[in-house]
């Protein structure tokens, strides 16, 4: 069986039935182009974040890098009272502008006591949200991730990054 001539529609000398492959064409360029700008990017993606954010008008997130073993009780997920006052205001912050909170652990603590090193990991970024939430923020605008509880990342230590976001931005 012999299958028909694949046509595109137009007469014969008239180039518009390729001009949809020269667009598909401009838009992997373009997104071959962005991906190379994010692979060669590889150093602070917080600074590469803002960096877009700005190229598209919208503003910068707030960002907070903290070590986890100056917010907390030793070995435990019991937040320090500065520490609880310091995120109730980000709370505040944030539900006043209708913002989103990204809190994001890295890392363990070696010294945990009642916990492994992800179950503290959990716990102390949870005991975060908790405090944030008790600034007014709904829940549902709070946002977790837990990232690198392996044996390389013991022996950095627990650090928290918190991002506030507003919406549209």
């Amino acid at each position: 069986m012999r299958l028909p001539a694949f046509t595109t529609g137009t007469t014969s000398g008239s180039t518009g039935g390729s001009r949809w492959a020269m667009s598909f064409a401009d838009l992997c360029l373009v997104l071959l182009g962005f991906l190379l700008l994010l692979q060669a990017h590889r150093g602070d993606p917080v600074a590469l974040n803002a960096g877009i954010r700005a190229a598209f008008g919208s503003p910068a997130p707030k960002t907070y890098d903290e070590t986890a073993t100056g917010l907390f009780e030793p070995g435990e997920a019991i937040l320090l009272p500065d520490a609880r006052a310091h995120f109730r205001s980000i709370g505040q912050v944030a539900a006043g502008r209708g913002a989103v909170v990204h809190i994001e652990s890295m890392g363990t603590d070696a010294a945990a006591r009642r916990f492994d090193g992800w179950e503290l990991a959990a716990a102390r970024t949870a005991a975060i949200a908790r405090a944030v939430s008790e600034g007014g923020l709904d829940a549902r605008q709070v946002d977790l991730a837990i990232d690198g509880t392996g044996p390389a990342a013991r022996q950095a230590g627990q650090h928290v990054r918190i991002t506030v976001t507003t919406k549209g931005g």
